[in-house]
């Protein structure tokens, strides 16, 4: 059989040039279980786009990908988050999470993927997108839009939460609308601690606040639609201020508007995505292809790096007994791995998003009258452990 000019061989192919991709890369490089040129990175990640947006990454992640993965966090880059604050409407006083390990750490995701550093001359980069897959016994094809056909062992895909190849491949999922906006961006402030988060429960709304530099911290909004579909015309930022400075004014911490003109607003609506199986013939999903939880614990990203650190596992006991990475066995390792996290992350997330949401008074009470007693317990150290990972 004459080989097409036009058509690559590789053991493993990844697609999709996002955080989750690159990390993918990264550790697959850097493991060197994959003989040089055999990996292939489908990167068509907009260089002139950066996401400013911001990841948490809990403290044993945070320490794998420093210790056994090789990437370099400059102390400068992140901030370390050694106390978590949950409030509530009508508190009396937050659940005060203290680690003094450290809950995890902040990082810009531009910033983190600047990080991820690997040879590139190890592994075979295309731009082109992805315009049609198809396999065999052996093999999984990727047709490309420029017209090269990647010929593969193993697809994984790190396409995201809209992922082509998710559908391409006819992987079945749930998906569930929240009716409720995300909205991210910085506010400046006073006297916040730049060692604490805050996921504060509003009426309309649910408000993550992550320290990024001194007078200055991220925000992740999680906005009911009824609100946005009243007004047309919505101001973001004075709305989240007024709600802010309202709820914290006996605390005297003090938002504003970011003084910046550059730093702009990410405003997506949000729906949970769970897929039972995330694989299919020669094909696994990871990341946000694999998974789609509500921000409102952090825990989103996390998922993913597990996910990265889950096939190198996978792919490493496959190695040790010469069997091929693309074998189905490998795929229901892969997702035996998985499936008890994602399905546990997603249930917690997507129920204490409804248990929020619907703000009764005796329901609001009880939340708060449960707080305090959680608070004077040992009980909460479950919550510690689910905030650092587990």
């Amino acid at each position: 059989m004459i080989k097409n000019k036009n058509e690559e061989n590789y053991d493993v192919t990844i697609v999709g040039g996002g955080l989750t991709g690159k990390l993918m890369a990264s550790i697959l490089v850097n493991s060197n279980i994959i003989a040089k040129k055999k990996l292939c990175w489908i990167d068509t990640d907009n260089k002139s786009s950066i996401d400013k947006r911001v990841s948490f990454i809990n403290y044993n992640n945070f320490l794998k990908l420093k210790k056994n993965y090789g990437c370099n966090f400059l102390n400068k880059n992140y901030m370390k988050i050694s106390k978590i604050e949950i409030h509530n409407m009508n508190e009396k006083n937050p659940l005060n999470l203290e680690d003094k390990n450290g809950h995890g750490i902040i990082i810009r995701n531009d910033i983190l993927k600047e990080n991820l550093n690997f040879p590139e001359n190890d592994l075979v980069i295309h731009k082109s997108k992805v315009a049609s897959t198809n396999c065999d016994q052996l093999h999984r094809y990727l047709i490309l839009e420029d017209g090269k056909k990647v010929k593969t062992s193993l697809v994984l895909s790190a396409d995201g939460n809209s992922s082509l190849l998710r559908k391409l491949s006819k992987i079945n999922y749930i998906n569930h609308a929240l009716n409720h906006t995300i909205i991210s961006g910085y506010l400046n402030c006073k006297n916040f601690d730049m060692f604490s988060a805050k996921q504060i429960f509003l009426k309309d709304s649910f408000i993550g606040l992550l320290p990024y530099s001194k007078n200055m911290i991220n925000f992740v909004w999680s906005l009911d639609n009824g609100i946005l579909n009243k007004n047309s015309k919505f101001k973001y930022y004075n709305e989240l201020i007024k709600r802010l400075n309202y709820f914290f004014s006996q605390e005297n911490i003090i938002f504003i508007s970011p003084k910046s003109k550059n730093i702009k607003l990410q405003i997506y609506p949000i729906n949970v995505k769970y897929v039972k199986k995330p694989f299919q013939k020669r094909i696994a999903l990871i990341g946000d292809a694999a998974h789609t939880i509500h921000p409102l614990a952090g825990q989103g990203f996390n998922l993913s790096i597990e996910d990265c650190f889950d096939v190198l596992k996978c792919l490493q006991n496959a190695k040790k007994i010469g069997k091929d990475f693309g074998e189905v066995s490998v795929l229901k390792e892969y997702n035996n791995l998985r499936k008890y996290r994602i399905k546990f992350i997603t249930l917690v997330t997507t129920s204490l998003f409804y248990i929020f949401k619907k703000q009764k008074s005796y329901l609001n009470k009880l939340i708060n009258f449960s707080f305090e007693k959680i608070d004077k317990t040992s009980f909460k150290n479950i919550f510690k452990i689910l905030a650092r990972g587990y």
